[in-house]
């Protein structure tokens, strides 16, 4: 598939190729000027018509193109300044000469002074050209352009600023010519000025790949359309160079994904520890980012395919513009799977581990993490497209209250979600009850918590709902489930058989492997106690650590009361078990054995019943009996 994009690119590069007119290696830099001077001069009489006034786009679109193109050509040697300072020099010192001889001709020395102008100008660019190629290397940085620049660029700014007045007692046709050299002056000044301050503006594209192609590329293509010509006589060797070592980088690099991917890796693993011995987190890391790099590096194949094809011509501005915009995105997209595959190992890591950070404090960590990436995205996306992104900075903070009251319930539950977290109300796996919502937690997220009822529906609960109520936590318990339970026996039971009835069955719950006790309590709270931190140990004498930390030993079997058909024993216990199906099964045990008690003992179990007595018998009752 890559292929076959590659070799329609080709045959549309191709088309292009066979519509041009002329060699564009015959193009100098000073012509490109040239260029951008005459359209900088059809805007300014546009500007002038209001009919034409709407093709100025147009035109300022081609300018922009050509400031962008003389940035990218300026480090290659293969192209000519265009500048001939020899001459230019000469007529300087002609126009000197002039000037000192025509000090009474007050025409001739304001056009020769116009004239020296425009020559000095050249001459200061013509400088900056050279110099700019003589300082400039592989290993320059985007400072250097600044600085080169920046030089010449304040020597035309001022120029620029100064005003000149031309001497009103001269005839009309010399006024005109006068105002004519003037013009061009400044239209020259201001060119220059545009293509300045660009390479301000854009020190990168000086020193972009167009660097890396003046090196070597000429060299190569000049000897792989050598062979082409030795093999295939009369074809065009430097257009077939091109589509042949642009197709060969492409499958080059495809072929590299996996490699690259790999040696990503291995750089990964120097900085982050916890991953250098899990295979399975690797593996896992490696399948989640090789998606990302094999589309950049299929992106980037196609880049560089279509810079060897326009070479020496640079590609268009708005395809490199929106190629900017892509790799924003793949960047982003490589951000997010790094934070998602080293989070959700990390989150692995957490849970082995008895202490540390909660999961859910590292998930929330990440999905703010997500949210920023995200932002930053979209800023620098828009960026690439040309807006002002301190203006919409600016804008978003003058406007924040709108859009806080815009977003209120989504603050709320995001701060809700926070306060939940550092209170530590509940964790992923708890079972908690909420006013109407019961179930095991899922997630918690930035907006709302997701629940699993024990229906199997799926509860998405708001955070802030969840802040604002009281909330059960059922699994904050590490020993004693509750088993409560009245047995009631009948009232013909005698006294003595229920104080035995009452003992057996305390005797039983004490010596029951399951249920929990004093002693056995003592022992798992000391050594619960023993894990925590030193701050746990201080609270110990304000609140009862017990009770916070979930452990219960009550043990209580007493004649509770006397009721309407049986006489009731309480019975108030608590398993060692906090799970419900093994608590089931030990309360299941306990009854069993409360069940043989009463029948050992003789005793039986009350049902309700009511007894109805006579005060007396009618004589209609009396007399069939």
């Amino acid at each position: 598939m890559a292929i076959l994009r590659a070799l329609l690119l080709c045959c549309l590069y191709l088309v292009g190729v066979a519509r041009a007119e002329g060699d564009p290696d015959a193009i100098d830099l000073y012509l490109l000027l040239k260029q951008i001077s005459q359209l900088n001069q059809v805007i300014a009489r546009y500007e002038k018509d209001p009919i034409k006034r709407s093709e100025i786009p147009l035109y300022s679109d081609q300018k922009n193109d050509l400031i962008h193109t003389f940035a990218l050509r300026l480090l290659n040697n293969q192209e000519q300044i265009g500048i001939d300072i020899k001459k230019n020099l000469q007529q300087q010192a002609r126009l000197k000469q002039i000037l000192l001889k025509s000090s009474n001709d007050l025409y001739t020395y304001v056009l020769s002074t116009l004239e020296l102008k425009s020559l000095e100008a050249d001459q200061q660019m013509h400088d900056f050209l050279e110099k700019l190629r003589t300082s400039l290397d592989f290993f320059s940085q985007e400072k250097d352009v600044k600085s080169l620049s920046m030089a010449i660029l304040l020597k035309l700014e001022s120029a620029a600023a100064k005003s000149y007045v031309l001497p009103p007692n001269l005839d009309t046709l010399q006024l005109h010519q006068l105002q004519e050299a003037l013009n061009n002056y400044k239209l020259k000044l201001k060119t220059y000025l545009e293509v300045l301050h660009y390479i301000q503006a854009h020190p990168s594209q000086v020193l972009s790949k167009n660097v890396l192609f003046s090196i070597d590329m000429h060299w190569i293509l000049d000897r792989i359309a050598g062979i082409i010509n030795a093999i295939f006589p009369g074809s065009h060797g430097l257009r077939s160079a091109k589509i042949l070592l642009s197709l060969t980088l492409l499958l080059i690099l495809l072929t590299l994904r996996k490699l690259v991917t790999t040696l990503f890796m291995k750089v990964l693993d120097l900085f982050v520890r916890f991953s250098r011995k899990n295979q399975h987190v690797q593996e896992k890391i490696r399948d989640s980012i090789l998606a990302p790099i094999s589309t950049f590096l299929l992106i980037y194949s196609f880049d560089i395919s279509i810079d060897i094809l326009y070479y020496p011509q640079p590609a268009p501005l708005k395809f490199n513009m929106y190629l900017g915009v892509i790799y924003i995105c793949l960047l982003g997209w490589l951000g997010i799977a790094l934070f998602k595959a080293y989070g959700a190992a990390l989150l692995a890591t957490l849970a082995s581990k008895r202490n540390g950070f909660r999961r859910e404090v590292v998930n929330l960590i990440l999905k703010v993490a997500y949210f920023f990436i995200v932002i930053i995205i979209i800023l620098a996306v828009l960026k690439q497209l040309g807006f002002n992104i301190s203006a919409i900075i600016a804008s978003l903070g003058i406007g924040g209250l709108a859009v806080a009251l815009a977003v209120k319930d989504l603050l709320a539950n995001f701060f809700a979600s926070v306060i939940l977290l550092l209170d530590n109300s509940f964790g992923q796996g708890d079972w908690i009850v909420c006013g109407e919502v019961e179930g095991t937690v899922v997630e918690m997220g930035l907006r709302r918590t997701t629940v699993r009822g024990f229906d199997n529906a799926l509860l998405f609960v708001p955070n802030s709902e969840l802040a604002g109520k009281s909330i059960r936590n059922w699994n904050r318990r590490k020993v004693g489930r509750r088993i409560k339970m009245n047995i009631g026996l009948t009232y013909g039971s005698s006294r003595e058989n229920l104080a035995k009835c009452v003992l057996a069955i305390r005797t039983m719950l004490e010596q029951h492997p399951h249920i929990a006790q004093y002693s056995d309590l003592d022992a798992s709270a000391k050594r619960e106690l023993n894990a925590q931190h030193d701050y746990m140990m201080d609270r110990e004498h304000i609140v009862s650590m017990d009770d916070l930390m979930g452990y219960k030993s009550n043990l209580f079997v007493y004649v509770d009361n006397f009721g309407d058909s049986s006489i009731n024993i309480l019975v108030y216990c608590f398993s060692k078990t906090v799970v419900w199906g093994e608590w089931l099964a030990v309360k299941e045990n306990v009854m069993l054995e409360i069940m043989r008690i009463v029948e050992e003992l003789g005793l039986s179990f009350a049902f309700p019943s009511q007894s109805v007595y006579l005060e007396s018998v009618p004589d209609a009752l009396k007399r069939h009996q």
